[in-house]
């Protein structure tokens, strides 16, 4: 029959075998044990020798510290260092556990758990740094919003479960195009928004009719029926808000949409028509 063990005891000697325990640079709760600790021996040893001293006893002082007594007593700081250095392990491994926790919750909180990519929210945390390090470099930035095409119909016609399964794959797809450094989100539904770093409209136009024909050609198994997609894009302009780069992206995709579907429509080309 296993012994049971209470956590909290167990946890002080889990503490009392790691080497943070008694790391003197490291475990500042082992100094503040020995601070804690000093007042009892000084105390002691000015009490003994008053009495010592009454008794006519020289150099007191001295005579107190050498005694046996006081050696129980100065051992106290060593004793009370001791207990503070495990104390400051359970401490700092309880904080490491709990910045894990954090960490995996700031990490779900931006995380579409369907497609795997970043969601909306990471999206606005991050937006502001892109279009900074893009100013500060100099360089174009653009961004696609992609809509899927006739999803409702996908999810009618053959079941949630394929229209899954299409948002999976096409998630897929957009991370194999994409470069490392460019940011690809489920914006919701099945939308998704693509920022390109060092991109202008030109090139992006380019990457997103490669995105196009890859998903209109058939891009993966999985799925028994043909998918294609709309594409909106507008670059960065200097003082652009999310919500104005957003807007752009967005009438022109509502173009794309509304001219047939299946293919790609830049901003410019709807400002140049105004």
């Amino acid at each position: 029959m296993p012994i049971y063990i209470p956590k909290p005891i167990d946890e002080f000697f889990t503490a009392a075998l790691q080497p943070f325990s008694y790391n003197l640079r490291r475990n500042i709760y082992i100094w503040l044990g020995i601070v804690w600790g000093l007042p009892i021996p000084l105390v002691t040893i000015l009490i003994q020798a008053h009495f010592l001293e009454a008794s006519g006893v020289e150099d007191p002082h001295l005579t107190a510290i050498c005694s046996s007594l006081q050696w129980f007593f100065l051992a106290h700081p060593l004793l009370f260092g001791l207990l503070c250095g495990i104390l400051g392990t359970i401490r700092n491994n309880k904080d490491i556990q709990l910045n894990i926790i954090i960490g995996k919750l700031e990490e779900l909180s931006t995380l579409d758990p369907l497609t795997g990519l970043k969601n909306r929210r990471y999206f606005a945390h991050i937006f502001h740094d892109e279009c900074a390090r893009s100013l500060r470099r100099n360089e174009s930035m653009t961004m696609l919003f992609l809509d899927l095409d006739h999803f409702k119909l996908i999810n009618d016609s053959h079941g949630h479960h394929f229209g899954d399964l299409a948002l999976q794959a096409t998630s897929a797809c957009l991370k194999k195009e994409c470069r490392p450094y460019d940011t690809v989100v489920r914006w919701g539904g099945e939308e998704f928004v693509i920022l390109l770093r060092a991109t202008d409209e030109n090139m992006a136009l380019h990457f997103a009719e490669r995105i196009r024909q890859a998903i209109q050609n058939g891009f993966t198994p999985a799925l028994p029926f043909p998918l294609t997609i709309s594409i909106g894009l507008t670059q960065y302009q200097v003082n652009d808000t999310l919500e104005s780069l957003i807007n752009r992206a967005d009438k022109a995709l509502y173009h794309a949409k509304q001219t047939g579907r299946n293919k790609v429509v830049p901003w410019s080309v709807l400002a140049g028509e105004e």
